[in-house]
């Protein structure tokens, strides 16, 4: 995978879901030797980037980071720790990559992860199995005021209120527009096709809707071709696709060659109101594989640091 600025040769290496093209068990950093926070995504292991977080002044517990969820929720193993009952009756429905269910709350009177404390959060209670040992998924209801940072090398995860303050010179910038209230929205291409892209650190593997697949492949030519797909996701359902590699991705200054995106009728797209334009959903096969990166929410930007220390052509 080749990841480079387009005026530049620099090179990089690179829901509340679990999504995998193949099926596997899920990777549990407590149980590995190496990094527990910031997970790199290597041949051998998908990638995850996991967020001290305290629930009611307990913990620290390591809930998902999850750019692509557009709430927080935690397991009920977690609940059962902290005390948190389940009220009968209170439920709400939660929206997954495959499908949707209608899951538990429980009240959580404080809820902090790094500098950002909330108080008063009603929030779902998912099966444990869908967290693959962690403890929760952070979602961006609970970032809107931070920049979070994530350093693979270092193996650390910060979470702080944004200052405003533009990137240093060793980042790249992605601008974004919020869209559905809290999610980063980015404009880009995939050979000659205009896209919609969000980057979900919530999902393991690449997704492209069927929109984006059909505008691909007009003629309808290899329609058959690639690997078939299984999605996985935090509610029951299952969803099929079919794997293929992507012509070149540009998104702002940055390009990326050799992804293998799984193209499918997904749920996700439609909770996102994205079935009518080419979409691509960027999951942790392509993020856990930069050294650093950062997400800014309120100056609504993704922020790489490169291997290659190259100062960017621009930056509002």
């Amino acid at each position: 995978m080749r990841w480079s600025r387009l005026a530049a040769a620099c090179l990089l290496v690179g829901a509340a879901t679990a999504v995998a093209a193949d099926p596997a068990d899920p990777l549990d950093p407590a149980e590995e030797e190496g990094p527990r926070y910031a997970i790199a995504t290597t041949r051998d292991r998908g990638g995850r980037v996991l967020a001290p977080v305290y629930i009611n002044g307990r913990g620290p517990f390591r809930f998902i980071l999850d750019t692509g969820a557009n709430r927080s929720a935690m397991s009920a193993a977690t609940a059962e720790s902290v005390g948190l009952v389940l009220e009968e009756g209170s439920v709400a429905s939660v929206h997954g990559i495959t499908g949707s269910a209608v899951l538990p709350l429980v009240d959580v009177q404080s809820f902090r992860a790094g500098d950002l404390a909330l108080e008063h959060q009603r929030m779902p209670v998912l099966p444990a199995a869908v967290f693959g040992g962690a403890d929760g998924i952070l979602g961006v209801d609970s970032l809107q005021h931070a920049r979070v940072e994530v350093d693979f090398e270092r193996d650390e995860v910060t979470i702080r209120r944004s200052t405003g303050r533009r990137a240093g010179p060793n980042y790249f910038i992605l601008p974004a527009r919020v869209h559905l209230g809290g999610l980063l929205l980015m404009n880009g291409r995939i050979g000659g096709v205009k896209i919609k892209a969000i980057l979900d650190t919530g999902a393991e593997r690449s997704l492209g809707n069927e929109v984006l697949r059909a505008a691909l492949n007009p003629k309808g030519r290899g329609s058959d071709d690639g690997a078939t797909a299984t999605v996985i996701g935090a509610t029951p359902q299952l969803a099929e696709g079919r794997s293929y590699e992507a012509p070149m991705i540009t998104i702002g200054n940055a390009r990326l060659t050799r992804v293998t995106v799984t193209f499918g009728d997904l749920h996700v797209f439609k909770i996102w109101e994205l079935l009518d334009d080419p979409a691509l959903l960027l999951g942790m096969d392509v993020l856990g594989t930069l050294p650093q990166f950062a997400v800014d929410y309120p100056r609504h930007e993704f922020q790489f640091k490169t291997r290659v220390s190259t100062r960017p052509s621009s930056r509002r």
